[in-house]
């Protein structure tokens, strides 16, 4: 009877979904004397799931999932269950096999480690362990576990003699040993986004000229420019010149680090020509430990995360993306650059037809205000004015107050009709001075007594500031005496004032009534 019911009591243990032990005490599993509440003597499996879809939830049954898909991907925790079904210090282990990114989710309003989101970028893996909380606590815990591998490196020694003058490359064709990175012909290919270190030692025999030397560094092999980190090697005659000579040290070093892949090499310069040695000299390639988050360095934290204007691929963060809250630069007296051949475009991606040569172009569609720019000097119905070197300020476009505003003539006025022909272009000897483009108006008056005759004062280029009309056929004062004119001035500076008349009378009085002669000025319009 015994036999039999603990027969049906192990046969219900072993068809029922979930079995608890509510027992005090250490369960062991392949040892008598268990040292925790669960000590197992051996190993443990548990679930182990690969994923190429780009978007999954985690699931009760999963423990480590990696993915293996073609894209970014997004994964999503479950929500956190309160009371009864709570699994707190339940853990997910996710692996990224891909070159793309997974953002992992946390169900709303929970989250991981206080943030909604952490992202896994390309390579890493990542271990979220649940603390039990719900709502907005931290209900994930992340540790982040990173990768580890052998780092890129390539060790590369001559094999036969070089001979090199000015303009040469190395072209050690020795490789020793190397992982991950390609070389040939003294060319080794970089991945963008790796730290390298970069090494170069070179000995020389048989220089072509006493006391010569060559200097080498690493260069892009693409346009020959010296990686700029590059130390500058030397290898010079020293002793017995010029058959025996031997030199070397110290060696090009650099650490570079390239944002696109890139091919380097090693270049020389100098004088003469010489041999580099067959047997002795070495460069290398090595991948700097940490450098991309590989190269056997564990990462401690990779939870890179990209916001506020900013965009992330892989591990890489870039410019690019939507503001998340009001941003403010301080240039610290620091000036901040904008330029190149592109353009810089507000309310808009898109460079509106008649725009091919701005530089800047604001588009706020059909709303009025699209710009403000306030320096002080701005009032209402004040226009945007420059001046000769583009410096603009807001001005008025109409002088209110004449008055007060006007501009005399400068030096000393002459008689320009004492001659007895006719003509244009007559010294007058004064002159106006013109601040500013815009539109003037001008004021002058003169008496002038003579027989029938047209005389006039003007601004060549730009029109007369008085002009007489013949009245009478005996001698007579000039009408009208008083004048204004409106005249219109492109360019500022001084202008002088001439003068002409139609025929050869010559006036019985000049200047020698009421009024005196007076030219003065007033800008009113831009």
């Amino acid at each position: 009877m015994f036999k039999t019911s603990t027969k049906l009591i192990l046969a219900m243990l072993a068809f029922s979904p979930a079995v608890a032990f509510a027992q005090a005490g250490n369960v062991g599993v392949n040892t008598v004397n268990p040292g925790s509440t669960m000590d197992i003597n051996g190993s443990l499996a548990a679930n182990y799931k690969a994923v190429t879809t780009a978007t999954y939830n985690l699931a009760l049954s999963d423990f480590h999932v990696s993915y293996n898909g073609s894209s970014d991907a997004v994964f999503g925790l479950p929500p956190s269950i309160s009371g009864v079904g709570n699994f707190k210090g339940r853990i997910y282990r996710i692996k990224n096999n891909t070159n793309f990114k997974i953002t992992v989710n946390a169900a709303t309003p929970e989250t991981i480690n206080g943030s909604a989101s952490i992202s896994i970028p390309a390579n890493q893996s990542v271990e979220l362990v649940s603390t039990g909380l719900t709502g907005t606590n931290a209900t994930w815990e992340l540790l982040s576990t990173g990768t580890t591998s052998t780092g890129d490196y390539i060790i590369v020694k001559p094999n036969a003699a070089q001979t090199v003058s000015t303009g040469s490359d190395v072209t050690f064709g020795s490789v020793i040993a190397s992982n991950n990175i390609t070389y040939s012909a003294g060319v080794f290919n970089l991945k963008a986004g790796k730290t390298y270190v970069l090494r170069c030692q070179l000995h020389a025999t048989d220089f072509s000229l006493a006391g010569g030397f060559f200097v080498y560094e690493w260069v892009d092999a693409s346009n020959n420019s010296v990686l700029p980190s590059s130390t500058t090697g030397v290898v010079d005659a020293i002793n017995n010149y010029p058959a025996t000579s031997l030199g070397g040290q110290p060696e090009a070093y650099a650490i570079y680090r390239p944002t696109v892949d890139t091919s380097v090499k090693v270049r020389l310069g100098g004088a003469g020509t010489a041999q580099l040695n067959p047997g002795i000299g070495f460069m290398t390639v090595t991948e700097l430990a940490g450098g991309n988050g590989n190269g056997g360095t564990t990462i401690i934290n990779n939870n890179i995360t990209a916001s506020n204007g900013l965009t992330l691929s892989g591990t890489d963060v870039k410019l690019g993306g939507t503001l998340s809250q009001a941003t403010d630069i301080a240039t610290a007296g620091n000036n901040l650059s904008i330029n190149g051949t592109g353009k810089v475009l507000v309310g808009t991606n898109t460079v509106p037809a008649g725009a091919a040569s701005a530089k800047i172009v604001i588009d706020n569609g059909t709303t009025n205000g699209a710009l403000q720019i306030k320096d002080g000097t701005q009032q209402l119905g004040y226009v945007l004015t420059s001046d000769a070197n583009g410096l603009a300020t807001w001005s008025s476009t109409v002088t209110t107050a004449f008055a007060n505003n006007w501009t005399p003539y400068t030096g000393t006025l002459v008689n320009p009709y004492t001659a007895t022909t006719g003509g244009s272009g007559l010294n007058t000897g004064i002159q106006v001075t013109i601040p500013a483009k815009g539109w003037y108006f001008f004021r002058c008056g003169i008496a002038i007594n003579s027989d029938c005759n047209d005389y006039f004062f003007y601004i060549n280029g730009i029109g007369d500031v008085w002009r007489s009309y013949c009245g009478s056929v005996t001698a007579a004062f000039m009408f009208p005496r008083d004048q204004n004119r409106v005249l219109y001035f492109a360019v500022p500076g001084t202008y002088t004032v001439l003068a002409g008349k139609t025929n050869g009378v010559v006036p019985t009085s000049f200047n020698g009534g009421n009024p005196s002669f007076y030219l003065d000025f007033v800008k009113f319009q831009n």
